[in-house]
């Protein structure tokens, strides 16, 4: 495989100018990305393989941030002008770029920094927090009752040791008619280490204690079936493995990939969940 980024990157240009996005390029992006694997992810395959609606496609069914991401962008931007939102445990603040219209505050504890079990998606870059308006646990948040318009909790639920007295205090500090913006998994791989207390939450959690805590689900969103999970572990085995592996890999994994979700693949298993609550 000596020189095969400069190969595979002028039959890439060559066909793309030829097929305008045709079979034969979406197919050589697919071996290339899937099949050759980590090695060849040079910037311009990535720029290319993001164009095609075959990878996109690939994409949006097993990286369940794409789904989540869209999930939590719409809801943040349905909310008024003005209202007040608390993003509980916040870490990098990711969504706070998208809150540019309402009154954020942030919360986080602040004290991860990096995986110390080594796993298969161990962090070894410092975690970046940004600025934080609350530090401290999010289970007894220093602020009076009825502070907030909105919370927004996203992948947060699996690294709280206390995640019951967690809703109880979303439900104190919550204005009535508050919403909470919630996602979760169902099932996840050890990370952020050592602040990875559960692998994941069912719906049935969520309905029993946001009831519980005077919570109405608007709705509950489920993310992946277990087709795509598996699909999705696919894809992680043969990027982290040989290159003999992603070709042993491959039919495997197209099969999970165009199996078709179902009533029961859904409730078998997924990859988490996307909540709106409102506060009675």
């Amino acid at each position: 495989l000596v020189g095969g980024e400069h190969i595979l990157t002028t039959i890439l240009k060559k066909l793309q100018l030829r097929h305008q996005g045709g079979w034969q390029i979406k197919l050589l992006h697919q071996i290339s990305y899937r099949v050759i694997g980590s090695n060849f992810r040079m910037k311009y395959l990535k720029d290319v393989l993001k164009k095609t609606s075959f990878f996109k496609k690939i994409l949006q069914k097993i990286d369940i941030q794409i789904q989540r991401e869209a999930f939590i962008v719409k809801t943040i931007k349905s909310l008024d002008a003005g209202k007040t939102i608390l993003d509980a445990g916040c870490g990098s603040q990711r969504y706070k770029k998208y809150c540019s219209h309402l009154d954020y505050k942030s919360q986080d504890f602040g004290k991860f920094t990096k995986d110390e079990k080594e796993t298969l998606d161990v962090l070894n870059d410092e975690y970046q927090y940004g600025d934080i308006d609350y530090l401290g646990n999010i289970w007894d948040i220093n602020v009076e009752e009825d502070s907030f318009d909105a919370i927004l909790c996203t992948e947060v639920f699996e690294h709280i040791p206390y995640p019951n007295e967690t809703i109880f205090e979303f439900s104190r500090v919550l204005k009535k008619d508050g919403i909470l913006i919630l996602t979760a998994p169902s099932n996840s791989l050890r990370h952020m280490d050592p602040f990875y207390f559960y692998s994941g939450f069912s719906d049935r959690w969520f309905e029993h204690f946001l009831s519980k805590n005077g919570f109405e689900i608007i709705s509950i969103e489920v993310v992946g079936d277990y087709y795509s999970w598996i699909a999705g572990e696919i894809s992680r085995t043969a990027l982290i493995n040989s290159f003999l592996s992603k070709i042993i890999l491959v039919p495997a994994f197209l099969y999970f990939f165009y199996k078709k979700s179902t009533e029961a693949s859904v409730n078998s298993l997924c990859a988490g969940y996307n909540i709106i609550a409102k506060k009675l």
